[in-house]
């Protein structure tokens, strides 16, 4: 997991949902619009100073940068959702399994 690779997707999703550009943006955070297209690209960590403002732009706590399971791949999610799977009991299977055929059928 690459977690500037992760965040750069993250500020990248905040700023459509905001229909910002990356100069606007950029000029929101007092950076320049290279520098947050080398964030967004995962080239570049943001300073903390710069992760605060983020946030502050976006309206939310500075810990939603750093929520990244949404972005996880299909082979990822299969992946941990295998793992989960083994870790479960007979009865938890079931139950697994009755909840995800909701969404299937």
């Amino acid at each position: 997991m690459d977690i500037k690779l992760l965040l750069g997707k993250r500020v990248r999703e905040y700023r459509q949902k905001l229909g910002l550009t990356q100069f606007q943006l950029a000029e929101k955070l007092g950076i320049d619009d290279k520098h947050l297209s080398r964030i967004e690209l995962g080239r570049n960590m943001p300073q903390p100073a710069v992760i605060a403002k983020l946030a502050e732009v976006f309206n939310i706590e500075p810990k939603y940068l750093f929520e990244f399971n949404h972005l996880a791949s299909p082979v990822e999610v299969r992946k941990e959702l295998n793992d989960i799977i083994d870790n479960l009991n007979d009865e938890q299977i079931v139950l697994v399994y009755k909840y995800v055929k909701t969404f299937v059928i």
